[in-house]
């Protein structure tokens, strides 16, 4: 590998990525992207969501990918509740309504990816397409 393909990978800390804390001591971590270090493509985080979560549905324009890596869940489909652990990879179409569900005693963190080099362009389930 040339020193100029050397300086253009990145590894990337989470106490350098851009953490956003959420109501319940649940927390996100954008650790790749577009904005943060130069993805062209795709974008990464890392999240955890503690017992009793249950976010709102959300649609993403872009497939979603996660791999579950300690804990278990469910993912929010319209009314259905489909169960996910550890040691899983979820993929969430793009245009599908989702959310998370920790319905467990403890917590359960996940590594997510975007074919989208930021976080894409959302909306929440419960607002029509434009």
């Amino acid at each position: 590998m040339s020193s100029e393909q050397a300086a253009r990978v990145k590894v990337v800390d989470p106490s350098a990525g851009k953490r956003t804390d959420l109501p319940g001591g649940h927390w996100v971590c954008e650790l790749v992207s577009g904005p943060l270090n130069g993805a062209s493509a795709t974008m990464l985080g890392f999240s955890t969501w503690q017992p009793g979560a249950d976010t709102r549905q959300l649609v993403h324009e872009v497939d979603e990918l996660c791999y579950i890596v300690e804990g278990q869940g469910k993912l929010s489909v319209g009314e259905e509740r489909l169960p996910y652990r550890a040691g899983q990879g979820v993929l969430i179409p793009a245009g599908v309504p989702h959310g998370v569900v920790n319905d467990s005693e403890a917590p359960m963190s996940m590594v997510y990816v975007f074919s989208h080099p930021e976080y894409p362009p959302t909306r929440p389930a419960d607002e029509a397409a434009g």
